[in-house]
């Protein structure tokens, strides 16, 4: 019979189709339910290595894909697996275990801390916590415990220097109290930045201290938990107009579960001067006063032999006197700390709380010889701190968290009447602070009644005002200061709308305010014992002879004034994702905030800020990983239309190390990671507030008419600026991260390039007979370059002992591609092209410029033939200067600018540390490339010997131009320092430095 083969038609399945399609679907679902029939709920405890239960847990079945569980507040959970898969144990601070689950159906796990995990953990923007492996920004971190270990003076910003790559911090106001602050007069506060100065404006960056914006400087460092600086835009983008200059962002401690863990520590430190000025004694000061009459024709104001003896033996110690001053005013300073503090919980409330009390004394040493005894501080420097801080976290429900932060300090710190402090730099070798008793002994004073017993304060009326005029002869001020910091914060996890969603609401209240105290003494008499006839005088501050006035006693201002204040508050809300879908790892922020602040005064008119931002992170499988993020940001500082803008970012990252080919190269090479990011931020920081408003001032007047009458002038102010905004920062970074022989050795390279556009600044073309004030526009630009390297090496022994190192270099360069100037500045005043840190100071009271030396007039000849600064009247052995422009005359068309800027370009830090067992040393150098800051306009007679006609010289003054030292470092001594040819703003008033500190 012939077979017949059937062709079955387009769609219509054949009998042989049907059947295996029958099997199949068989054979499917006796594997599913083989399959389901092998799972079973495995339940268990999860503990720490306390016995506390841990809630929050995580429980992952290994390999599957969203199958696992988390611990309830006992600690316990329930998971569906098969026998033979494996369980992951996970929580924050703790090592990750994997369990197989081998038959059991009850497993319980007892977790261990790992300190390795916690300094994986980095804090970047809106307190965000990523693993170090997972950034893929340029951020730096430092931890409380690394910090503690370098702990200097009270603000906690002095010991950052040098320990994060990138950041700079110095510090022009040492007053104990007011290091970050700043003094009333001259002095500013500690000033930081990162990555160098690249804009012609502020450079300072954001601070953020538990997600809130403020200062940092009176946190206690024991309550810190980690310090991190953002650097590049993808970090800091999302800060929007204030993110520019970068972000320094501080963590203080939390509770944790467990028993309670009660910490004491205390300190004293002692801090001495680590470079004085050495001064001339007073026979080597007047044997040079005598060549610098000399030189000035000033022979009736010789010395004569027999004077300079008796200096020279001090056989007259109270007629010819020889006073070191600087041993007298500096002695060594000391510091104490004190903090306990207590943390624990358990699974409904967790804890953390400390109390501070510090105590800053000085190097700077007033004495006790004033006609007051107010207490026992009177004038001298020094400031008590109490600090408190209260963190709580309470876990309302599985789902529902509430955070309260309480903290802040009493700060209270005196000083005497210092607003002019110059002339103890340059006191009179000659003079001293007081007579002692001994001298109204051995010289009897039978006309003047007043203080016949004790000390006699020194006044030289020929040499100025009293010795101790401005260190508590005029009285002292007290301060205080009240700092107040309340944080509530609720985070709900929203897993029952889609796994993973969550939000969180913040609001914050801050407030400090000092308040000043006078303590005044309305006139402090000083004596004079005259050599030749010698017979007392009396005068009063400033030299005026007064015999009969009794000594006024200290008045006491009846009330506290305010003297400084800020207050803000902050909300904020987001909404947050973050799941992950096998290797799939997705997290996303969308979050809106407002502040409100007043600062420096309460008075002022407050300030308000709005933000919306927006972040997006994705991760595959560890290995490739991006984020992208913008800020839309607005600020009232400009006018209605432009006072918000958007500022986006994004950045990606590879671990190749993580990559399947690499794993023969991994027992070597552990670590290997690229990263790149691009971005714009703003920088909206020292730009004044409503500059689109006019303004019209009231001032002068005339008067017309008969009979007369006045009126007053209304004047013009500055013009309204209606198209003013932020100045733009274009960011680029790229990263490489390494780790070699399992971390025994670390580096990481980032290379950064910034462009600044849209920098506000005054139009210079604008001719004076236009006649309107400055116009202000955004049109400056700037670029910045520059790379950080970090190094560390990490080695432990079986035996307990350990040694470790860790380094860093960091360089940046930085010019103003352009600055708005006049065509007819020459180039070498031009900002254009400059350093901005140079630039910034072109025009300013303390110049970035000056004529240029060429050695010093050898002969009557070069007098002659050299041309001179107009109205100079140089003599042999004075500078000479640079013709710069060759125009015949020396002005100040010939200045040029520093070599170096007065922030380094390079810094690099080294700490070598080893211990065994409890026993550890640590070692810190901290080094940077030369600087060049000129001496301030007023303060150039700091270079040359006899100040305002005193005797005073330091020794480096003995190298100075004779017939017989032609090649000197100081010319040719003069009578007085600012009455001479060499007072010029030049290169010799540029102090130079090139430090390294240990």
């Amino acid at each position: 019979m012939k077979k017949i083969n059937f062709i079955p038609c387009r769609g219509v399945p054949s009998k042989s189709s049907l059947l295996r399609y029958r099997i199949m679907f068989v054979f499917m679902f006796i594997f599913s339910v083989a399959t389901y029939a092998q799972r079973q709920n495995i339940t268990g405890t999860v503990i720490d290595s306390e016995g506390v239960p841990v809630f929050g847990a995580t429980i992952l079945v290994k390999g599957s894909t969203g199958r696992g569980a988390s611990s309830d507040f006992d600690g316990k959970f329930t998971v569906s697996a098969s026998s033979d898969e494996t369980l992951v144990f996970s929580f924050v601070g703790f090592k990750t275990q994997e369990i197989p689950i081998n038959g059991k159906t009850e497993i319980n796990v007892s977790l261990v801390p790992s300190q390795e995990v916690l300094e994986d953990i980095v804090i970047v923007a809106f307190g965000k916590a990523q693993k170090q492996e997972s950034v893929v920004g340029a951020v730096s971190k430092i931890s409380g415990e690394k910090l503690m270990s370098v702990r200097m003076g009270s603000s906690v910003e002095n010991s950052l220097q040098g320990r994060l790559p990138g950041l700079t911090v110095i510090q022009t106001d040492p007053t104990p109290g007011e290091e970050a602050l700043g003094g009333y007069y001259a002095a500013s506060p500690i000033q930081m930045s990162i990555r160098g100065n690249s804009s012609m404006g502020n450079n300072t960056p954001l601070f953020i201290v538990d997600g809130v914006e403020r200062t940092f400087s009176n946190i206690d460092a024991n309550d810190i938990e980690s310090i991190s600086i953002l650097k590049d835009a993808s970090a800091t983008a999302v800060y929007g107009v204030k993110g520019a200059n970068g972000v320094i962002i501080v963590t203080t401690k939390r509770g944790r579960r467990g028993a309670l863990e009660l910490d004491f520590s205390s300190s004293v430190s002692v801090k001495t001067a680590a470079i004085l000025p050495e001064y001339m004694n007073a026979y080597e000061t007047m044997k040079l006063r005598n060549e610098a009459w000399t030189n000035d024709g000033k022979w009736d104001l010789l010395v004569s032999d027999e004077v300079l003896e008796h200096y020279r033996t001090q056989d007259l110690p109270y007629l010819y006197s020889n006073t070191d001053w600087m041993d007298y005013y500096f002695e060594p300073g000391f510091d104490q700390t004190y903090n306990l503090n207590a943390r624990g919980g358990n699974n409904f409330v967790q804890y953390y709380a400390s109390v501070g009390f510090l105590k800053e004394g000085d190097i700077w040493s007033v004495g006790d010889q004033f006609p007051y005894d107010y207490d026992k501080q009177n004038a001298h420097y020094g400031s008590t701190r109490y600090n408190f801080k209260n963190n709580l976290d309470f876990n309302i429900s599985k789902t529902t968290k509430l955070t309260i932060n309480l903290g802040g300090n009493v700060k209270a710190w005196g000083k005497p009447e210092d607003t002019f402090t110059q002339p103890i730099w340059y006191e009179p070798v000659t003079s001293m602070p007081f007579y002692p008793a001994d001298a109204l002994e051995q010289y009897p004073d039978n006309v003047i009644p007043y203080n016949q017993t004790g000390p006699r304060p020194y006044i030289n009326p020929a040499q100025g005002e009293v010795e101790m005029n401005w260190l508590g002869a005029q009285g002292f001020n007290r301060f205080k200061a009240n700092e107040l910091n309340v944080d509530l914060q609720f985070d709900q996890k929203l897993d029952f709308i889609t796994k993973g969603l969550s939000t969180n609401v913040l609001y914050s209240y801050n407030s400090n305010v000092i308040y000043q105290k006078n303590y005044w003494l309305p006139q402090y008499f000083g004596y004079y014992l005259n050599r030749d006839t010698q017979e007392w005088s009396r005068f009063d501050n400033y030299g005026g002879l007064d015999l009969d006035t009794p000594q006024p006693t200290l008045q006491v201002n009846g009330s506290e004034n305010i003297f400084k204040g800020w207050r803000s508050q902050y909300f904020q809300f987001n909404l947050a994702y973050n799941r992950s879908f096998g290797k799939h790892n997705v997290s996303g922020l969308g979050l809106i905030s407002r502040r409100k602040s007043v600062g420096d005064q309460l008075y002022f008119f407050p300030s308000f800020e709005e933000n919306w931002v927006g972040n997006l992170n994705y991760n595959y499988d560890d290995r490739f990983f991006l984020e992208t993020s913008v800020a839309h940001s607005g600020s009232e500082k400009f006018a209605p239309g432009l006072r918000f803008g958007t500022f986006p970012a994004a950045a990606g990252g590879w671990v190749i190390s993580n990559e399947k080919f690499f794993k023969n190269l991994k027992e070597s090479i552990n670590m290997l990671k690229i990263k790149y990011s691009y971005g714009i931020v703003g920088n909206s920081a020292g730009i004044d507030r409503w500059l689109y408003l006019s303004e019209f001032t009231q001032g002068g007047g005339t008067s017309f008419g008969y009979p007369q009458q006045g009126y007053g002038y209304i004047n013009e102010g500055r013009l309204p600026i209606l198209d003013a905004t932020w100045e733009r920062v274009y960011k680029q970074n790229l990263g490489f991260e390494f780790a070699f022989l399992n971390n025994l050795f670390t580096l990481n390279i980032d290379l950064f390039d910034e462009r600044r556009e849209d920098m506000l600044q005054t139009r210079q073309r604008v001719p004076s007979y236009a006649g309107v004030p400055d116009i202000q526009a955004n049109i400056g630009s700037s670029k910045s370059h520059g790379f950080e390297v970090e190094l560390g090496f990490n080695k432990a022994f079986k035996d307990g002992s350990y040694i470790m190192f860790s380094g860093n270099v960091s360089a940046s360069e930085n010019r103003m591609v352009y600055y708005d100037e006049s065509d007819n500045i020459p180039f070498n005043l031009k900002a254009e092209g400059k350093p901005v840190d140079i630039a910034r100071r072109m025009g300013s009271y303390t110049p970035a410029t000056g004529i240029v030396t060429q050695g010093f007039y050898q002969s009557f000849d070069d007098l002659f033939l050299y041309p001179k600064v107009g109205g100079g009247n140089p003599i042999v052995g004075d500078f000479k200067f640079l013709d710069f422009n060759g125009d015949g005359s020396i002005d100040g068309q010939d200045r040029v600018v520093a070599e170096s800027p007065s922030i380094p370009n390079l810094t690099w830090n080294g700490t070598l540390s080893g211990g065994y067992k409890n026993l550890s040393l640590e070692l810190n150098f901290y080094g940077i490339s030369s600087v060049q800051t000129p001496m301030r306009q007023g303060g150039l007679f700091y270079l040359y010997p006899f100040t305002e006609n005193k005797d005073n010289a330091y020794t480096a003054h003995a190298n100075h131009w004779t017939p017989t030292n032609t090649n000197p470092e100081f010319p040719a001594v003069h009578a007085e320092a600012s009455k001479q040819y060499n007072y010029q703003i030049s290169d010799f008033s540029m102090v130079e430095g090139t430090s390294i500190y240990d």
